[in-house]
């Protein structure tokens, strides 16, 4: 009897358990009770090196399903591989992060992307950083705060531990909502200070852009969007112009454009290019490789119904490029040339 009490009580204590024995004690066990299922779990994968910027720690469910995993890694072109997933589909990530947070979510969870100014560079040159990714049971859903306080602790500290020297990162109370503005005010804003000076396609809706200056940070990742305020509840951000700055960035990238658009055979899915609702430039910024990508979401049901067409969205590209690239003291700016390749229809 005492056995059978211990077993159907283990799910209201397992929690802590897992935050004193895994992940380097470095997860609190009200985020873990607020992720993880209730239901019995066991220790599936607990590799800890901090202070080599290293860790992966899988909790899982007694058939084997996930029910949390959290992911530290270091270094430059495994960075690269490991974010190809998040660059599959031509739809930007959820920055669900605090502003000053370089993270965001993608379709399979809560992602951060340091840079480590203590520990220089590279053989080949490029900036050393951190890579964080936390997943819960959940994929598809919102991440939860929870699950963002748990990409954040694991973060700071391998930060800590391997002497990285970023920035301490807040844990966040609650994921980060849409902020927009009228775009009478894009002149007082960092990133979207270029949308003051372009002549803007009219919003199909009918209603007035409005802009969302949605910078996850400095860099590696800055962005900003146009919003339809007819679009949901509050409006939501229809047309996407981003920038992502390091080495890492050229393989997602060239994934990404592979997997999404039809471009004749005599030529590849490297460097610039202009899509039906899709576009890349690219550039050097302090050494290393940075794209920057204009996305364009579909309306409705129907990809044809875009609020931009490509051509519409070239020159707002070449606009966002052009101003990253002075922002940041970028060179080699290489932009889209004005053909409009179609989207691939798989």
């Amino acid at each position: 009897m005492l056995g059978f009490a211990v077993d159907t009580a283990k799910p209201l204590w397992q929690h802590w358990w897992f935050a004193a024995r895994m992940c380097g004690g470095t997860l609190a066990s009200a985020d873990l009770a607020d992720v993880l299922p209730d239901e019995r779990l066991q220790k599936h994968t607990d590799e800890v090196s901090l202070e080599g910027g290293g860790m992966k720690c899988v909790i899982s469910t007694e058939d084997d399903n996930r029910a949390l995993s959290v992911d530290v890694m270091s270094g430059g072109a495994g960075i690269g591989r490991e974010l190809d997933m998040s660059f599959t589909i031509p739809d930007e990530p959820n920055y669900v992060f605090p502003d000053g947070t370089p993270g965001f979510a993608d379709q399979f969870g809560a992602v951060i992307l340091q840079e480590c100014p203590k520990l220089g560079r590279d053989e080949l040159g490029r900036k050393q950083r951190l890579l964080t990714r936390a997943i819960g049971p959940n994929t598809s859903d919102e991440p939860s705060p929870a699950l963002l306080r748990i990409a954040a602790s694991a973060a700071n500290a391998a930060s800590e531990k391997s002497g990285c020297g970023a920035k301490r990162l807040p844990l966040p109370e609650r994921v980060a909502e849409l902020e927009s503005r009228p775009l009478s005010q894009a002149a007082g804003t960092k990133e979207c200070g270029w949308l003051a000076d372009v002549r803007l396609p009219k919003n199909p809706s009918g209603r007035p852009w409005e802009l969302a200056e949605r910078s996850a940070g400095d860099m590696p990742i800055t962005s900003c969007a146009l919003v339809d305020p007819a679009k949901g509840k509050g409006g939501a951000p229809v047309v996407e112009f981003s920038g992502w700055f390091g080495d890492w960035t050229d393989e997602p990238f060239e994934t990404l454009l592979a997997a999404n658009v039809d471009y004749p055979s005599d030529r590849s899915a490297q460097g610039p290019l202009m899509a039906e609702d899709l576009g890349r430039a690219t550039a050097l910024c302090d050494g290393e490789a940075a794209n920057f990508q204009a996305y364009s979401d579909p309306r409705a049901t129907d990809p044809s119904d875009r609020y931009v067409t490509g051509a519409q969205l070239r020159p707002l590209l070449l606009k966002f490029a052009t101003e990253q690239s002075r922002i940041h003291g970028c060179s080699d700016l290489k932009l889209p040339g004005k053909t409009v390749y179609p989207m691939s229809e798989d």
